[in-house]
């Protein structure tokens, strides 16, 4: 693909600028929606197969990728899905008419947005969205990945250091080597005295970690067909599987080779699972 063109920056609530992203393709248009810490820019293996049918758009949300944090701290869920909100406003999508593709907290966006405006969505695929039942979601700061987000190393010598500190841990040493380009490619941002430092910087991700306690299935209104796609984490087993319950128009994809990341791991195979969901019949 070539050079991508700068954001677009528009505004959202609690003060922030979502960048919004165009990844290529001139079709309809179709949101695309990252999983936390990454941007829209981080999965261009992934979404380069739906250029070819869609326009393909990918909001940041707050504090992540180019776009800014909120101004009074607010990561609550709820909230966070006025940033995709923000970006359907701003390209025009009317309500009935959104198709959809997210991945982990990106697809629980989609799944709240549509909560927010019900009847918003008409076609989505979400792999993994992250949804607890109603008791089940975690409490404050009782999020296990909170604490080591914060810790998170943020910034490298270069990126070919952190490609090769990535390459050998998880999730990244399982993922396609073109999607971890991709990742360090695009979450980094160069600073003034030659270095990098991560786009999502650690307590931004933490607070985001911590905010997801309101993202339950008591909440999904969408009677739009959704297809849910599932990998087989072993800690995260039950992962995008309290939405698939609640939704009452949902299919469930499952891959059983595949993690968390999957759109990563095996980015075509999963685009094709995603194109199938989101183009008309």
């Amino acid at each position: 693909m070539s050079e991508l063109p700068e954001p677009v920056m528009i505004p959202s609530t609690d003060g922030v600028q979502v960048a919004l992203h165009h990844l290529g393709g001139d079709g309809p248009p179709l949101l695309f929606v990252h999983a936390t810490g990454f941007n829209g820019r981080t999965y261009t293996p992934f979404t380069t197969p739906l250029t070819k049918h869609f326009s393909v758009w990918a909001p940041d949300l707050r504090a992540h990728g180019w776009s800014t944090a909120p101004t009074n701290g607010n990561f609550e869920w709820i909230d966070v899905a006025n940033d995709v909100l923000a970006a359907v406003d701003h390209l025009g999508i009317a309500t009935g008419e959104l198709d959809a593709v997210g991945h982990s907290i990106g697809a629980a966006m989609l799944l709240l947005a549509d909560a927010a405006r019900p009847g918003l969505l008409r076609r989505m695929y979400g792999y993994e969205p992250i949804m607890w039942r109603p008791g089940e979601a975690f409490g404050p700061g009782e999020n296990p990945l909170v604490a080591g987000a914060a810790k998170r190393r943020e910034v490298f010598a270069s990126r070919a250091e952190a490609m090769e500190r990535f390459a050998g841990r998880p999730p990244f040493s399982v993922t396609r080597a073109d999607a971890l380009h991709a990742y360090v490619t695009n979450g980094f941002e160069d600073l003034d005295d030659g270095t990098i430092r991560l786009r999502c910087r650690g307590a931004d991700e933490s607070a985001t970690y911590d905010g997801e306690r309101c993202s339950t299935n008591d909440r999904v209104v969408s009677h739009a067909p959704v297809a849910v796609g599932k990998g087989a984490d072993g800690d995260f087993a039950q992962l995008g599987i309290p939405a698939f319950e609640a939704l009452p128009n949902a299919t469930l994809v499952e891959h059983p080779d595949l993690g968390h990341f999957g759109p990563l791991e095996a980015p075509d195979r999963l685009a094709a699972d995603a194109l199938a969901a989101v183009l008309p019949t």
